[in-house]
C-alpha cells in the first residue's frame, strides 16, 4: 500500500484506491480535544448530531467544517480535530 504524503489519484494504482474506499486499511476514533496527525481518506460522523472538525488536508482546502450526522467527508487529511465537546468522529486510514 502507498504511503506517506498524498501526491493526488495519480499516487495509488487502481487495485490500491479500490481498497482505499473499501476502508480496508481500518479506521481511528478521534475524540473531541486532540488533534490527531496521520493520512485519512474519509471522515464519518455517527453521532446523532452535527460535529464541528478541523482538518488539514495535502491537497485542497484546509478548514473548519461541520459535519452532519450520517455524513462522510472525503480528501486527503493529514490532520484531525475535533472541536465540539464530547464528540467523535471516525476517520478511515489511507
Amino acid at each position: 500500500m502507498a504511503r506517506g504524503k498524498h501526491k493526488g489519484i495519480q499516487h495509488y494504482t487502481v487495485q490500491e484506491s479500490n481498497n482505499l474506499l473499501l476502508g480496508q486499511l481500518g479506521f481511528d476514533k478521534v475524540s473531541e480535544g486532540t488533534a490527531e496527525t496521520g493520512n485519512w481518506v474519509a471522515i464519518y460522523n455517527p453521532d446523532g448530531s452535527a460535529v464541528e472538525v478541523a482538518v488539514t488536508c495535502s491537497l485542497g482546502d484546509s478548514t473548519t467544517i461541520n459535519i452532519v450526522s450520517g455524513t462522510y467527508l472525503y480528501g486527503p487529511f493529514t490532520s484531525i480535530e475535533v472541536n465540539t465537546s464530547s464528540k467523535h468522529v471516525i476517520a478511515y486510514r489511507g
